[in-house]
């Protein structure tokens, strides 16, 4: 069967056109086996002007005289020259009769005007047509189509994953005091007892019976509060054993920040807003620096690196939790990952069955590559000479998720061993010229922003280039020169051995105007 092509809107024009005036038509035939001659329809029969066909499965366009020729009213394939492939069609464009009385079909005419019309609804046709038969193929396909096609090896593309990372909620002052009288607790010769109204401010009493009488111990000698908890001493006096002891102390108002709480960036323009979203419930608590803080993991509401940002950014509450004064990233939150590519589903796509063979290295990198979150991965093997033994890198990814999927695809006798890429930070210096009028501050964003998104984009084993930072940098608007560029406290490559990933660490950028 002959592959579908996609015919031109020149073509479709040039055809009607010529149907119409020289009275062109396009038949069409089976080719036979030891058949030669093919009789055609409308006669007398004045020219052959083109015959298409398959020719060892792909199209052609035969030779007038070399591969066929007119004979009378026939077309006769010639011993010596190609013919289509046996069982295919193939399609003959003659003239017949006399030309037609349509002579005008300059631009602007009606009969120009109605082709031109009629051919721009079968080229948009044909271009329909062409993306359907294309996403029937793993090269080919794109988007949905794809999904589509890889489905049926059971794979299912990577979505894009939401940053997260950690905010802090505090306030400056301590909350409202509250007393707490008469805490029942049953002494059972534990060490530590847990006050239910926490954070606790000072114990103010604890009584309960020592050899049968009611005794007030004493504080600092017998018990003492240490997080939030009686602990009694080693050395003190204690409680009868399964006896009740009463405890008076004073407590702090609980503030507490619920799971779902949003938090974002400040922005005047909606659109640039990243919002977040709290995953824990916590209580605030005091912090070594006679501050009132917690710490609470968040996660972006969009998913993608739209969601990154960075320490600082964070610091609005829509709807502020009570006794809460302030938010912020302490850290940058940059570990959002983008929806894998059409390209790289692909790959993962043509390696699906090599996965199942469980027989080779492509096999185990293909199968660690489809854990979720899993940003590279390096297979060596024999990594100190030793036979049986491979050596797995991994970039991102639950590594239980991991392990599991290394044990399922091994072949069996191989050892592998599952190891996290080293970190090897990359500090960047850097003195840029702008433009005259440039406002510094949105370029020294800008800047930041691309050299940290390069870093990130690099493979476990990719070297950071001095080049590719300094071309980054070029390409923003507003930068006229960089006269000084440090990566480390040098003006070269920071090499990157096969077992270390670089992280962009600190970036100052110093700015001067030409």
């Amino acid at each position: 069967m002959m592959a579908f092509k996609r015919k031109s809107y020149k073509d479709i024009t040039e055809d009607i056109v010529m149907q119409l005036t020289k009275g062109i038509l396009k038949e069409k035939h089976d080719f036979k086996e030891n058949r030669f001659k093919y009789m055609l329809s409308n006669t007398p029969v004045k020219d052959i002007v083109k015959i298409e066909g398959a020719l060892n499965g792909i199209h052609n366009v035969f030779k007038k005289d070399t591969d066929y020729r007119l004979s009378g009213n026939m077309v006769e394939w010639i011993p010596a020259g190609d013919m289509p492939d046996i069982g295919t069609e193939f399609h003959v464009n003659y003239t017949f009769s006399e030309p037609s009385g349509i002579t005008d079909v300059n631009p602007g005419s009606v009969t120009r005007t109605i082709v031109e019309a009629v051919s721009r609804e079968i080229d948009f046709l044909y271009a329909q047509m062409n993306y359907v038969y294309l996403s029937g193929f793993i090269d080919t396909s794109t988007g949905n189509a794809l999904d589509l096609v890889v489905s049926l090896l059971g794979i299912t593309r990577k979505p894009a994953e939401p940053a997260s990372g950690h905010v802090t909620f505090g306030r400056n002052t301590p909350p409202s005091e509250t007393v707490k009288s008469g805490e029942t607790h049953l002494y059972d010769r534990k060490k530590y007892y847990g006050l239910k109204s926490i954070p606790v401010k000072d114990i103010s009493r604890v009584k309960g019976n020592l050899n049968g009488k009611s005794h007030t111990f004493v504080k600092g000698a017998d018990y003492v509060l240490k997080d939030d908890l009686v602990m009694w001493m080693v050395d003190g006096k204690k409680p009868d054993k399964n006896t009740v002891f009463y405890v008076d102390y004073i407590g702090y108002e609980e503030i507490k920040i619920p799971e779902g709480t949003k938090v974002s960036t400040y922005s005047r323009e909606p659109k640039n807003v990243r919002t977040f979203e709290t995953t824990n419930d916590e209580i605030l608590k005091m912090s070594g620096e006679d501050k009132w803080e917690v710490d609470i993991p968040v996660k972006a509401l969009v998913s993608g690196k739209s969601g990154n940002v960075y320490a600082g950014a964070i610091t609005v509450m829509p709807q502020p939790p009570k006794g809460i004064e302030y938010v912020i990233n302490k850290k940058d939150i940059l570990n959002a990952a983008p929806a894998e590519t059409d390209e790289e589903l692909r790959n993962r796509a043509k390696h699906a069955l090599e996965v199942a063979g469980k027989a080779t290295l492509v096999s185990l990198k293909s199968s660690i590559e489809g854990v979720e979150g899993v940003r590279s991965v390096i297979v060596e093997d024999m990594p100190d000479g030793v036979a049986g033994i491979v050596r797995v890198i991994v970039s991102g990814g639950d590594e239980e998720e991991i392990k599991k999927v290394i044990e399922d695809t091994r072949s069996a006798g191989i050892k592998v061993e599952f190891e996290r890429p080293t970190v090897v930070d990359a500090d960047v210096t850097m003195t840029v010229i702008l433009d005259k009028g440039v406002e510094p501050l949105p370029v020294e964003k800008t800047i930041e922003s691309n050299i940290r998104e390069y870093v990130s984009s690099l493979n476990i084993g990719d070297d950071v280039m001095y080049g590719k930072i300094i071309s980054t940098v070029l390409s923003i608007r507003g930068v006229y020169d960089i006269p000084e560029v440090r990566i480390n406290g040098g003006k070269e490559n920071i090499r990157i051995r096969s077992w270390e990933r670089s992280e962009a660490r600190d970036i100052k950028i110093s700015t001067k105007f030409k």
